[in-house]
């Protein structure tokens, strides 16, 4: 049976042909914690970030995570001097990731915020936003999606997203500020490679008005199932 790790929220899933007739709150299930296996990886790579009037920029991007049921964890580097140690309950509801930087304060770790990046991107904590509503299907990169209107907790924003029907993984994500009908930023799922048996996503697209960032992540990945007996080292020194 085949697994997909899901973007980097390690979220595994199987084939799942009947998933477009399920109810929407056991969909949602699924998505958000479709096998109860524990997984992590590691994966380095590179993100590229083009703003309007300024220069091109790019740096090295590190990121590893551990995804158990309840709670992931994990690390952010950027240009190997920027680092973040980030985390989640993963409950309904009770989306927001915690960052906390492993040097320095928050005012002064911006390269990942320039870069057009959230912390909650990687970790794909939108998911738990509580659920407004189901809108039409529609079809992305080939893949029938069901599409689900979330709204963040603190009603910030509204997260619309592209759910692939077979597999219940996110495609697309359109995110609204509170008010607005046109997103300000987006995230797309461009494509995914094997290890161990396992998919994981190794390009993954940002982008707003006047900014774009692509996310490339090395063919080569350390990505497995999680022992908590054995846990691999994949928290790394800043």
């Amino acid at each position: 049976m085949k697994r997909i790790l899901i973007l980097f929220a390690l979220l595994s899933a199987v084939l799942l042909p009947a998933a477009e007739k399920l109810p929407l709150d056991e969909f949602m299930q699924r998505v958000r914690h479709p096998n109860p296996m524990a997984t992590y990886a590691a994966l380095d790579g590179r993100i590229q970030h083009r703003r309007s009037g300024e220069a091109a920029k790019s740096e090295t991007l590190y990121f590893a995570v551990i995804l158990q049921p309840e709670r992931m964890t994990g690390q952010i580097i950027i240009g190997g001097r920027e680092g973040y140690l980030i985390g989640q309950t993963r409950k309904t509801g009770d989306s927001e990731t915690s960052v906390i930087p492993m040097r320095g304060t928050a005012e002064e770790n911006k390269l990942l915020g320039y870069m057009g990046v959230r912390p909650s991107d990687l970790t794909m904590s939108f998911l738990f936003y509580p659920v407004l509503k189901e809108l039409d299907s529609a079809t992305v990169k080939g893949a029938g999606c069901r599409v689900v209107l979330l709204e963040a907790p603190d009603k910030s924003e509204q997260a619309k997203v592209y759910i692939a029907s077979r597999y219940c993984f996110p495609l697309k994500a359109e995110f609204f500020k509170a008010g607005e009908k046109e997103p300000y930023r987006t995230l797309e799922v461009n494509s995914f490679r094997q290890s161990n048996d396992l998919y994981y996503t190794d390009e993954i697209s940002l982008y707003g008005p006047g900014w774009r960032t692509r996310i490339n992540f090395d063919k080569s990945a350390d990505v497995g199932p999680y022992d908590a007996a054995k846990p691999p080292a994949i928290i790394r020194k800043l």
